[in-house]
């Protein structure tokens, strides 16, 4: 974990496993490998089918799945979050959030070729006592969770004689869908980019920009919700005005910020409004047409979204310096192409996204009154919210502004350049 990771997610990991919300939502199980099939091949008859399909990688900080389970009485599809947990009294203790979701849901990822899944049969001999029959695995794996009172003396008796794998990420599910995939993805190979080494790029690309003459230079940064863009842009900030000074402190803007409001919304599209991540929520053509004008000297102010009154609230006026930093949801919207230089996406991954918006949800109490839940932020974010981002337009090249002064005026930046850190 990097830094800038570090930094942001280590005290909500602490907060999170002593909150009452997420504690009753802790599974603790034991996990156990045949050392020889045969020893559990007599529950086979009775297992049901199951696929499931990983949004995430075994080295993201939430595990997140999709699954479908076809039973007697027809298709059951959920979704699952997991953290990493930790092992207490030999016994793997995690976030467990589960939340039914839509078949139609359910089909938009597995029609992904770039996630990895994993069929298997599932036997349930005893309640919280599972075997798993996975295809292209030899040996079964059954799992036995906590349970206040004993289990059976021939389950103790059996999972005696089978190999214990508690903790061992081999024997994960999610590991063992990437591993026995025949097909394997551009991200099964390439190791993801931290938030530091990010910072440091995306530090380099504005300064060798504002080095060649350029007045201002305007940069978007997007990524989904839980990506860690607050972040990213407060350590960006932090590092160039610690090396720099004052004045390259950057000005930043969000586009959460010009938010139109429910009433707005539900008086234009329809009530209730439900999709907070779509593009017609934001109002991106006002906040062009405000940094124009700011550009041009004149005075805009800053906004924030109030999600008590679920309405855009107007603060003190925007101070403009020569960096100028857009973040946000939709920071790469077509409206912006012609007030930017340059646009960068957080590298965070979906699961961790997605995993980090749902644990903000309760420590920074963003419930709302369709949103009340960890379990129902889960299924907003899978229906909704990754569709909704997943088909957003990308900003496609540079838009370069023609204000330059002359590079001798940008003298000064260069030897602090070749001393900071981003080159070492």
């Amino acid at each position: 974990m990097s830094s800038v990771e570090k930094y942001m997610t280590q005290n909500n990991i602490e907060l999170m496993r002593q909150h009452p919300e997420f504690l009753k939502r802790r599974e603790s199980e034991r996990k156990f490998i045949a050392s020889s099939p045969e020893l559990l091949e007599g529950f086979r008859a009775g297992a049901v089918p199951i696929e499931q399909i990983y949004l995430s990688n075994p080295q993201d900080e939430f595990s997140l799945r999709v699954r479908a389970k076809h039973t007697a009485h027809g298709t059951e599809y959920t979704a699952t979050l997991k953290d990493e947990g930790n092992i207490v009294d030999g016994q793997l203790e995690r976030l467990e959030v589960e939340t039914a979701i839509s078949a139609e849901t359910y089909d938009y990822y597995a029609s992904q070729p770039d996630l990895a899944s994993i069929k298997k049969l599932r036997a349930e001999p005893y309640p919280g006592f599972t075997i798993d029959y996975i295809e292209k695995l030899d040996s079964p794996l059954a799992e036995i969770e906590q349970r206040d009172d004993p289990y059976p003396a021939y389950i103790q008796a059996l999972t005696s004689e089978l190999v214990d794998v508690t903790g061992d990420p081999l024997f994960l599910n999610e590991t063992l869908a990437h591993t026995l995939r025949d097909i394997k993805s551009e991200r099964d190979n390439t190791t993801p980019e931290t938030l530091d080494v990010f910072v440091r790029r995306v530090a380099h690309d504005i300064l060798t920009h504002y080095r060649l003459g350029y007045k201002h230079i305007v940069t978007g940064i997007s990524g989904m919700s839980g990506s860690g863009k607050s972040s990213v842009v407060a350590e960006l900030s932090r590092q160039l005005e610690e090396h720099f000074g004052p004045e390259f402190k950057p000005t930043i803007l969000s586009t959460d910020d010009y938010h139109k409001g429910r009433i707005h919304l539900e008086e234009t599209y329809g009530a209730p409004w439900e999709n907070w991540d779509d593009e017609r929520v934001y109002d991106t053509e006002l906040m062009a047409s405000d940094i124009a004008r700011l550009l041009n000297g004149e005075t805009i102010h800053h906004r924030h979204f109030d999600f008590a009154s679920e309405e855009t609230v107007i603060d003190d006026p925007v101070v403009l310096r020569p960096l100028i930093i857009v973040e946000g949801i939709v920071a790469g919207s077509p409206d912006l192409q012609d007030i930017r230089q340059l646009h960068f996406e957080v590298p965070t991954s979906r699961a961790t996204s997605i995993g980090r918006d749902v644990r903000r949800l309760v420590l920074e109490n963003r419930v709302n009154g369709s949103i009340g839940s960890p379990e129902a932020r889960l299924k907003y974010q899978l229906e909704t919210a990754l569709p909704t981002y997943q088909g957003q337009e990308r900003p496609t090249r540079n838009h370069y502004s023609s204000c330059a002064r002359p590079l001798a005026e940008r003298a000064f930046i260069l030897d602090g350049l070749r001393d900071w850190p981003i080159y070492q």
